[in-house]
């Protein structure tokens, strides 16, 4: 990792921040915002942020923060005015390092355009636009299903009537929608505004959740009905009755209960992608289940991306749809926040827990196996149209004599020289070989950063008899690239493929040329060599941490009574980390090869004590 140098600008901005609540907003040199976020202590989080210690476990980061040159904050009152703001400049500024829903370009949602004198029930890909249009509108979705949703726009068609049209298509008569029955001609005066206003108050509380209230209502209303000898009307509302009851019986009944009202959020993630599992819960029925994927673009830790979701959903959520609990696979970290958001709008406090147990925890679990599945479905469908696109895309950006079938990548992990590692991944027809991943103990270079040296070390050794890939890519710059150039012409390899990738602007760096290549913007050539470069980064880091931690958990272990260098090797190897030592009883301890009873019973009381 090459020594990054802070603007002194943005340095002195940080250090002179206020410790209040608000939202900070990252800019690029060109005054173009690429990162919003928000906090609790103004200074203390954007501070984390200019650690490069903090670095490595948060390594969107490494990317980032090199490429801000300007800060801005705006102070708010309370946590839940950060939200808020936070969730709205977001989706008006879809920063390029902020995990979106992209709910206003890809998911269809349905809206109540109140208003206008008599509403209507619209399907809209832009919520934002049509709040602007219609201020008082009641917005209901996302919708990731597309066909249910329509094939339930039917259905509700035609149980409530609604104007349809923007406008009359005829001045003096109603137009076909009257004579089917979808709709019940206010253009024509042919309803009150008492009856339409009715049924408006029940769609919304369909579309809100409270099905069975509605259903119960029209069944009452049709019995009151029958009794008073009005047959006709009563049809009616027995037809619009059935219509219903064929969308709710679809729907799993979950609690006995008809009480209860939960909304269920569950992940499944690689490095690259994260599914999210939206379930609703009403009146003890699962009415709805959304898988939503999301792209985890720039290193992007799964744990941002699922805590951004749940505050951008509930941010824009409507006080009718909130439910009277949450269930988080995880916890949030700004969690008190949103309660308070969800308390101003609801009127009443809603309960947000992560459950560990009973029918809360198999309802987590149920999302969760929804997530993966829709995961693997998006993983395969990937798989199957990407690679030989961006494969033939890459050949012509770098002017390739022939397609890079397989590519080997490199990157260097270390602070300050110390625990010194690289990695190599290998990428055979555009995906991932797992199989043929290396990991490298660099042993020239230790104590003192040197990325050049460590290249050149782990070049040697794996082109010393090991046949040359397609393509060679270094994670860095020109002295990188030089460095392995410098390996692969002493192990007398005349042809080679080399190019180095900086972080920086993404530069692609050639042997023997000065001036550095872009990569078109948001091609799949582009996409393919961050995808193999920042698989390099994670698996560097990984192995990275691993010797880290162990080195910590030897130097920790080292202080206990008789335990020498023997026995923490022994303890390591059988728990893996000191976590899990700590975490062992005395009988785990004793079963350990090497290790007696007299030995486990004085490290067992010398854990427990720390």
């Amino acid at each position: 990792m090459s020594e990054i140098i802070f603007n002194e600008e943005i340095l002195n901005k940080v250090s002179n921040l206020p410790s209040s609540c608000g939202v900070y907003i990252f800019k690029n040199i060109n005054n173009e915002i690429i990162y919003i976020g928000k906090a609790v202590n103004l200074r203390s989080r954007v501070r984390s942020y200019f650690n490069i210690s903090s670095w490595l476990d948060r390594p969107k980061l490494n990317i980032m923060i090199p490429k801000t040159h300007n800060l801005e904050i705006i102070l708010t009152a309370t946590e839940k005015e950060a939200l808020l703001l936070e969730a709205t400049l977001i989706r008006t500024h879809k920063p390029k390092y902020n995990v979106t829903l992209k709910d206003d370009k890809k998911y269809p949602w349905l809206a109540i355009s109140y208003g206008e004198n008599f509403p209507r029930l619209v399907m809209t890909r832009y919520p934002l636009n049509f709040r602007k249009s219609y201020p008082k509108a009641k917005i209901f979705g996302p919708f990731v299903n597309q066909g249910n949703m329509w094939e339930t726009v039917k259905i509700l068609r035609k149980v409530f009537p609604l104007r349809q049209r923007p406008k009359p298509l005829f001045k003096d008569r109603p137009c076909l929608n009257y004579h089917i029955g979808l709709c019940l001609a206010p253009c024509q005066n042919l309803v009150s505004l008492e009856n339409y206003q009715k049924i408006l108050h029940e769609l919304e509380m369909f579309l809100s959740g409270k099905q069975n209230e509605v259903i119960n209502n029209f069944k009452q209303e049709m019995e009151s009905l029958a009794q008073n000898l009005e047959f006709e009307t009563a049809a009616k509302i027995r037809d619009r009755y059935h219509l219903l009851q064929s969308i709710t019986q679809k729907q799993s009944v979950i609690f006995e209960d008809s009480k209860i009202n939960q909304d269920i959020f569950g992940e499944y993630h690689n490095d690259e992608l994260i599914v999210i599992c939206f379930m609703q819960v009403r009146s003890g029925k699962l009415i709805q289940c959304e898988n939503i994927p999301l792209n985890l673009k720039e290193r992007t830790l799964f744990q941002e991306a699922f805590n951004t979701f749940i505050d951008q959903y509930y941010s824009y959520c409507e006080d009718n749809c909130i439910p009277k609990e949450i269930l988080l696979q995880h916890e949030i970290e700004d969690k008190s926040a949103l309660e308070e958001l969800l308390l101003a709008k609801s009127k009443t406090k809603i309960k947000i827990f992560t459950p560990i147990s009973g029918i809360r925890q198999e309802l987590i679990k149920m999302a969760v196996n929804n997530a993966r599945q829709n995961f693997e479905q998006t993983i395969s469908s990937q798989e199957i149209t990407i690679p030989h696109d961006s494969l033939k895309a890459l050949q012509i950006e770098l002017s390739l004599t022939k397609i890079p079938y397989r590519m080997e990548c490199f990157d260097i992990s270390n602070i300050q020289g110390v625990d010194n590692v690289a990695s190599m991944v290998v990428f055979e027809n555009g995906q991932a070989k797992k199989s043929e991943y290396r990991r490298f103990k660099i042993k020239s270079v230790e104590g003192s950063p040197n990325d050049f040296a460590s290249m050149k070390e782990v070049i040697t050794r794996r082109y010393a008899k090991a046949n040359l890939p397609d393509l060679i890519v270094i994670d860095g710059g020109r002295g990188q690239l030089n460095s392995a150039i410098e390996a692969l012409t002493e192990l007398n390899l005349a042809t080679f493929t080399i190019v180095g990738l900086a972080k920086r602007q993404e530069e692609i760096y050639f042997p023997n040329v000065d001036k550095p290549h872009l990569l078109t913007r948001n091609s799949s050539a582009l996409y393919l060599m961050q995808r193999i470069r920042d698989e390099a980064h994670r698996f560097a880091i990984t192995y990275h941490r691993q010797l880290r931690a162990k080195r910590v958990a030897k130097s920790q272990l080292s202080i206990l009574a008789g335990i020498g260098p023997k026995r923490t090797k022994i303890l390591l190897d059988a728990f893996g980390s000191l976590d899990n030592l700590k975490k062992s009883n005395l009988e785990d301890l004793a079963k350990v090869k090497g290790i007696s009873m007299k030995i486990a019973e004085k490290l067992y009381n010398q854990l427990q004590r720390d």
